[in-house]
């Protein structure tokens, strides 16, 4: 339903990640924050405990001497990462979440870049520290995420004579909490400094854009900022529980564990899910059956009659049965998959985002959106589009405190990323006469022809994806002034498209202008590499020019 904007969803104002915690505590009680497995049973975690838990764990950290210092964190999603996020930045410190499948030296580089005096990490990253400790990285302290559980119990006996240095400490809201990189490679790493005025202040404007009802579970990793500020910080907001997914070889086990009704994913996981309903469909025999429904179903909200969530009970039940909101973020993502959705019940609302944003920069309203745009920016923030072009096309600048504070020891690269007060996001946008945001490119990406005309890249891969149905994943670039397009065909489904490609490249160019025109159509035999959020490197970034 495409409904008239309508007023901001109520969410208390908190300034800092420690005043988070208590103002949860304090709000929801009792009432269960997280649930996961652990050793083959089901584990619920209250907001009160929580709130203890991370008490007690800052307090060890002070115990340590660990004061205004950076520490790192590194393993797979689990209560043990989320508590020490919060310890870390609640006791004056700063958090450097660190991407789990880097090679081990980027982390030791990454590690020393930081400064960071202390590694908090899983057991299944014990070889990492001992590399580290190995290697003679400036870790003074390693703290294996299984040893919290006694660690605070052991605090805990001090903290019942009266001793507990975390709980009168006040957190400075303008300094900075976190200290997340861009990249893992030595030489281009930039350290995007957070406030918690910025990560909390983006959480509260994104859950004022988003009515969140019922429980949702966290797949994305939480080094990546939309998965801990959206899938952590926002739906604490709003007393939700979050059940933590395992690992990403049990999403469709934990779904029908959990039974989650939303969800935060990257479009990857999106497009995986949808291209999952019609492999199964067509494998039963139903295709031709769930086409027909899905005719009958929209016929029917036509007069306002809606039976989705009986007529795709069995489609709606791969996702545990409740499933009805999906916050996609992190790239574009192709409107026939948000339309796919909508048409089985489940909604899918498509924002923007960049991590010197902290990271959310604008989103879709669940009855308030526009397909293909990145919605409506946050009240939180303001945003421009700088040079506009002919067709209003501009660099998407951003002003705000959800901004960044800087590039870590990196003047240079911070100077070069503002204009005044408005951060350059390097993205290609426009507005709608209703003010919904879209995103066209990448301002690296831009391809420029010797005639002087502009290509987005992003722009025509999107439009072969929709229109040919077997490619499965494109690049598009430029080579000697001519459009190419090197295209991963889906031959498991659609064993003859390769013979078909020529053609249906020869039927998509005849909708562009002559400019925008595939001249040569490359085919791959695997596909394209990707970075650790699941995007899809570039040629010049699998050449290693970054």
């Amino acid at each position: 339903m495409k409904a008239k904007n309508y007023p901001l969803y109520k969410i208390d104002q908190v300034d800092n990640l420690k005043m988070l915690i208590s103002m949860v505590s304090d709000k929801f009680g009792d009432s269960s924050a997280f649930i996961f497995e652990k050793n083959g049973a089901v584990v619920s975690i209250s907001y009160r405990q929580l709130k203890r838990d991370i008490d007690l764990f800052g307090s060890v950290l002070c115990d340590l001497g660990v004061q205004n210092e950076a520490v790192s964190v590194i393993g797979e999603n689990s209560y043990e990462w989320i508590l020490s996020y919060f310890a870390v930045t609640n006791s004056g410190n700063v958090i450097v979440p660190l991407d789990r499948e880097l090679p081990v030296a980027d982390v030791r580089n990454l590690i020393d870049y930081s400064n960071a005096k202390v590694l908090i990490y899983s057991d299944a990253y014990s070889d990492v520290a001992h590399y580290l400790q190995e290697s003679g990285a400036r870790i003074q302290h390693y703290i294996n995420m299984k040893t919290i559980p006694v660690l605070i119990q052991n605090k805990n006996a001090l903290i019942s004579q009266g001793e507990c240095k975390l709980l009168d400490f006040e957190v400075d809201s303008n300094k900075m909490a976190a200290l997340l990189y861009t990249s893992g490679t030595t030489g281009a790493a930039k350290g995007v400094m957070l406030s918690h005025f910025g990560l909390i202040h983006d959480a509260i404007a994104a859950t004022q854009y988003v009515g969140i009802f019922g429980n949702n579970m966290l797949v994305l990793p939480l080094h990546h900022s939309f998965g801990f500020t959206a899938g952590v910080c926002a739906m604490l907001l709003t007393g939700s529980e979050i059940a933590i997914n395992s690992s990403l070889r049990n999403i469709s086990k934990d779904m029908q564990k959990f039974k989650p009704y939303n969800m935060f994913l990257v479009p990857l996981f999106v497009e995986t899910f949808y291209q999952k309903i019609w492999d199964t469909a067509k494998k039963n025999k139903k295709e031709g059956l769930l086409k027909s429904l899905i005719k009958l179903s929209n016929f029917l909200l036509k007069i306002k009659i809606d039976v989705r969530r009986i007529l795709f009970k069995s489609v709606l039940a791969s996702f545990g049965g409740n499933l009805n909101l999906i916050v996609a973020g992190g790239a574009p993502l192709d409107i026939k998959y948000v339309r796919g959705f909508r048409d089985i019940g489940i909604n899918v609302l498509n924002g923007y985002g960049i991590t010197e944003c902290s990271p959310v920069v604008s989103v879709n309203r669940n009855k308030y959106y526009r397909d293909g745009s990145i919605g409506l920016v946050l009240p939180v923030c303001e945003v421009k589009i700088a040079n506009p072009d002919e067709n209003k096309h501009g660099e998407i600048y951003v002003k705000g405190n959800i901004v960044m504070l800087g590039y870590y020891q990196n003047d240079k690269a911070t100077k070069e990323s503002f204009e005044g007060e408005w951060f350059k996001t390097g993205d290609i946008g426009y507005f709608d006469k209703d003010d919904f945001l879209y995103i066209v490119g990448r301002k690296k990406n831009l391809i420029v022809l010797k005639s002087g005309k502009n290509v987005y890249p992003e722009e025509l891969e999107l439009a072969l994806l929709k229109q040919i149905e077997y490619i499965k994943e494109v690049v598009v670039y430029a080579m000697d002034d001519t459009i190419v397009a090197e295209i991963f065909l889906d031959v498991v489904n659609y064993p003859n498209c390769s013979s078909q490609l020529s053609g249906d490249i020869l039927s998509f160019n005849q909708a562009q202008p002559m400019y925008k025109r595939i001249c040569k159509p490359l085919i791959r035999e695997t596909e394209f590499p990707k970075t650790t959020t699941k995007k899809i490197k570039r040629r010049y970034e699998t050449e290693g020019n970054i």
